[in-house]
């Protein structure tokens, strides 16, 4: 495992690259792709054991956060969509470059699959996994601010219910579950999510619970959608350190990813 420091355009990306196991190097790379705030740090450990279980199939993979997230440089309020996408197209490029190949697949997760989707249409990407793509930015950020209005309720107790100023207060920073989040990053989420996806790559595979999103990525050419979801709430602190790895993504990854069935 390499730690690379990403400095284009002063966006100070932090990278790990897995480099294949050796004698089983193949001609193909793998980005994987964060959702966004807390779903990021639960991710890490599903997304540590995939990168691994890719770099022992033979793949080069490469981690990275992107600006304004993570040990990247910037604050949590630096963080927009298309920043994000633009660090994915500058993520992919460097492993491209650094792993010789010219086969690159993207893997994302939850608002993750998203920018990688966007990144699609200025990389020359072969596959994309999209796992449990979000539905609509109204819906995600309702979700999200729900989250947050409960966990404070929670570790205010009686007082929050009861004084109005305590309220206003925490919504004037404009944070959701621990995350800055800026007046353009919620305007993108919204617009960004308001489009339908159009990947530019030869196959999408979707993994998802929701009918509705299954629906919504079906009519794009060379998309197979799977009624796979991973059970796991991204958004609550429950539990936060706990074993995050739905076993039968990593399979239908690996299956996707790399020709042959590959086992533990």
């Amino acid at each position: 495992m390499i730690s690379l420091r990403l400095d284009d355009a002063g966006r100070g990306l932090f990278a790990l690259y897995l480099a294949p196991a050796a004698g089983r190097a193949r001609r193909e790379a793998v980005l994987l792709c964060n959702p966004f705030g807390r779903e990021a740090i639960r991710a890490q450990r599903f997304y540590r054991v995939l990168g691994d279980r890719l770099a022992a199939a033979g793949l080069h993979v490469l981690r990275f956060d992107y600006h304004g997230s993570g040990d990247s440089a910037g604050d949590d309020a630096d963080f927009d969509v298309l920043g994000a996408v633009a660090d994915t197209v500058l993520a992919g490029t460097e492993l491209l470059q650094r792993s010789g190949v010219a086969s690159l697949s993207l893997v994302g997760l939850r608002l993750g699959a998203h920018i990688a989707e966007m990144a699609t249409r200025s990389l020359a990407v072969d596959r994309l996994v999209a796992l449990e793509p979000l539905g609509d930015g109204e819906t995600y950020l309702r979700q999200l601010e729900a989250a947050h209005e409960a966990e404070l309720a929670m570790a205010f107790g009686p007082r929050w219910a009861r004084e109005a100023a305590l309220r206003a207060f925490n919504a004037a920073h404009g944070e959701l579950l621990g995350v800055a989040v800026s007046a353009r990053c919620r305007e993108q989420l919204l617009s960004v999510l308001r489009e339908p996806p159009r990947a530019r790559c030869r196959r999408v595979l979707l993994l998802s619970g929701e009918p509705l999103v299954r629906d919504r990525w079906a009519p794009a050419d060379g998309v197979r959608c799977v009624a796979s979801a991973s059970g796991v709430d991204w958004t609550t602190s429950d539990s936060l350190n706990a074993t995050l790895v739905p076993p039968a993504w990593v399979e239908q990854v690996l299956r996707e990813l790399v020709s042959e069935t590959v086992h533990a």
